[in-house]
């Protein structure tokens, strides 16, 4: 088995497992689930606040509760996936690749980051 496939399999079984804990164990309600040190540090929320309440309303088919826990990481889902797979296809499709790690990508990234977090804080 060459490299690439044994780091998708074991990047495969690492989500499963990070899947079957927030499926099991309830952040909100849970002492192992890690805490916000932006958020214990200054009392604001960050872009990623709430993403493991919505990772595990997401897992029960819970969408309601997803969405009221963190938006932006619903719409941002899609797109990181993609560009993790883009990463580990970026031999056979650099293309893609080259555009998902753009400058511009990047920039816009940091700017929905930047305005999803002021937003959030704001409402």
């Amino acid at each position: 088995m060459n490299r690439s496939k044994l780091l998708s399999l074991a990047a495969l079984a690492i989500a499963a497992a990070i899947a079957a804990a927030y499926y099991f164990w309830n952040p909100a309600s849970s002492e192992w689930a890690p805490k916000c040190a932006f958020h214990a540090l200054t009392g604001l929320d960050c872009p990623g606040c709430g993403s493991q309440r919505m990772l595990h309303a997401l897992l029960h088919g819970d969408f309601r509760s997803a969405w009221s826990a963190n938006p932006f990481m619903i719409c941002a889902l899609p797109v990181i996936a993609l560009m993790l797979w883009s990463a580990s296809a970026r031999t056979r499709f650099p293309r893609l690749y080259a555009l998902l790690n753009s400058p511009a990508a990047i920039v816009s990234a940091v700017v929905l980051l930047t305005g999803w977090t002021i937003a959030r804080n704001l409402i």
